[in-house]
């Protein structure tokens, strides 16, 4: 079986994937990605055969930074809260969607027609996979990378995508769909079947440094923003956390990404470590806790490795996330103001908490994993033959 995953571009988009990429190389099937932009490199890296579908695209005209950082967080804010509302990607994000989907369109089609998929797994919102896949009558398998099952988005996805539709001569309607859920049921929100698989957190390679290699001396705390935060609205969210680390007896693990601007934390307190571009699994496997904005990928990786979690919600799905957070006993959501030394002290204290966040640990790995999805996937293709 050839199976092609075609990855908008962005890191979040293509790292959930990577388990399922693998259990089918692993199986003996063919795996190419076909994608750009940051993903391009990074699924290079993670031991794909990649294709760079728009290397020319300038996909930060299509997200482009308006205004302070303060303006940009609160919109983030804004429209985080009105998905938290809605359960749905807001239309405005199909709209971009749709923009970067044109531009990746021409190539992933032609690189799909010269190759030949016997199958298309797909990053939700990746329009150019959707096109493709009903030009060749392939099935396609949309993978998702958040907490909202969402049923009915393809649906509202193809009037914006009908445009590129029509540039290309394909008709205007979805391929036969199925769904790959990255969380137990119990952890979904929204409408929408699919097949639930085990995630497996990655977050690319890289070498470990010697600090992580030695027994830690006391508590240990990873705080992170992921991605996308830093990006669009920075890390002075972080000044009061980092503030109220400086009076807790552990070591804060400040992992913002390489090259982060951190001058609007100001002095950062002596327990504070900053690193660059480190797996957040192998991190994990030494922290005690986490802080983080929320985000789906952060949010199920600490989850798989056991430890508390502390969300601060900043947009897009995170008050979803945070929300599950406490609701299945991983930890604690709080605004990023709220968070004192007091409270930090009380959330490694919290016995019953880690105990909760290790059953919740033990659960996750029960879940069928990515080989087990192989075989279903098969049994797609032969129902297309």
């Amino acid at each position: 079986m050839r199976v092609m995953f075609a990855v908008s571009p962005g890191l979040d988009h293509l790292y959930p994937a990577v388990g399922l990429a693998w259990a089918l190389r692993t199986a003996g099937h063919e795996v190419v990605v076909a994608t750009s932009g940051a993903s391009t490199q990074a699924a290079a890296q993670a031991g794909f055969a990649v294709r760079d579908v728009s290397p020319e695209a300038d996909f930060g005209a299509i997200f482009p930074r308006v205004g302070s950082r303060e303006e940009r967080a609160r919109a983030m804010r804004e429209r985080g809260l009105a998905i938290a509302r809605t359960l749905e990607t807001p239309d405005v994000i199909l709209e971009k969607f749709s923009r970067v989907s044109d531009l990746m369109a021409d190539g992933t089609l032609r690189f799909a027609e010269a190759w030949r998929p016997d199958l298309i797994v797909y990053s939700r919102l990746q329009g150019a996979a959707l096109l493709t896949a009903r030009a060749l009558g392939v099935p396609a398998v949309e993978h998702g990378f958040s907490f909202l099952r969402e049923g009915a988005m393809p649906s509202r996805f193809l009037p914006y995508l009908a445009p590129v539709y029509e540039r290309l001569g394909v008709p205007v309607e979805l391929p036969p769909l199925t769904r790959i859920h990255f969380a137990p049921e119990h952890m979904m929100h929204g409408e929408g079947e699919g097949w639930t698989m085990r995630f497996v957190p990655f977050h690319g390679g890289g070498v470990l440094p010697d600090w992580l290699a030695e027994p830690k001396r006391r508590p240990r705390i990873c705080v992170t923003l992921g991605t996308t935060v830093p990006h669009v609205a920075g890390v002075g969210s972080l000044e009061s956390v980092l503030a109220a680390a400086g009076g807790v007896d552990a070591e804060f693990v400040l992992a913002l990404g390489d090259d982060p601007e951190l001058a609007p934390l100001g002095t950062l307190p002596e327990n504070v470590r900053v690193v660059g571009w480190t797996p957040l699994g192998a991190l994990l496997s030494g922290c005690d806790a986490i802080i983080h904005h929320g985000g789906a990928g952060t949010t199920l990786a600490s989850a798989h490795a056991g430890v508390v979690q502390l969300a601060l919600a900043h947009g897009a799905d995170n008050w979803i996330n945070a929300a599950m957070v406490e609701r299945c006993g991983m930890g604690l959501s709080r605004e990023p103001a709220d968070v004192s030394t007091r409270f930090l002290e009380g959330l490694l204290a919290d016995e019953a908490l880690r105990k909760s966040a290790a059953s919740v640990a033990d659960e996750l790995a029960a879940q069928p994993g990515p080989d087990q999805m192989v075989p279903r996937l098969l049994d797609l293709t032969r129902q297309s033959g």
